[in-house]
């Protein structure tokens, strides 16, 4: 299954006296479901000298992907991507006074009414913006079925390209829409 990302955001004034704007969209998002060890194991290229050698110490590097250590990489995933969206937020959090991020998201549903979330996130209600942000964004996440770690990778990437379009002074106004 993938999901589609869309963020809009003002980057402050320009110098002709309107508000600068951020864009930042991509469809057909990665997300865990499209995580499949095997096929990541095939891509990495081998010497036939270190392969044999390395197979007949450890096995094939199929016989090493149980599932306990799929569930394993994939929790380091959800952890690593949960910090950098955390990091995100934190360096928005720097820039000029107050702030919110709004994030919409939606599960479109062919036989039933499609679910949808919505949460408003302020800076200024918050003494750890990062982690409060992921514990409003999470339960909404969840109800839409967007918690994975595909998700939290579009998000901190967008976050970073926001914090790099977006000057010092200038408080962050990001709006976030994902759907699948």
């Amino acid at each position: 299954m993938s999901f589609n990302i869309y963020v809009s955001g003002v980057t402050g004034v320009t110098k002709g006296g309107g508000l600068g704007s951020f864009r930042y969209s991509k469809d057909n998002c990665v997300d865990q479901d499209s995580f499949d060890p095997p096929a990541l194991w095939k891509l990495i290229p081998s010497s036939p000298d270190a392969t044999g050698v390395a197979e007949k110490i450890a096995g094939t590097p199929e016989d090493q992907l149980t599932d306990a250590v799929i569930s394993g990489m994939s929790k380091i995933a959800e952890i690593e991507l949960a910090h950098m969206v955390r990091t995100g937020v934190d360096l928005l959090a720097m820039h000029g006074s107050g702030g919110e991020i709004s994030v919409y998201c939606v599960q479109k549903s062919w036989y039933w009414a499609d679910t949808n979330s919505f949460v408003n996130f302020k800076f200024s209600s918050s003494n750890d913006p990062g982690r409060d942000f992921l514990k409003a964004i999470g339960p909404r996440l969840v109800k839409t079925e967007l918690n994975n770690y595909g998700v939290l990778a579009q998000i901190a990437i967008a976050l970073s390209q926001y914090d790099s379009a977006l000057p010092s002074s200038a408080s962050t106004n990001l709006n976030i829409s994902l759907d699948h």
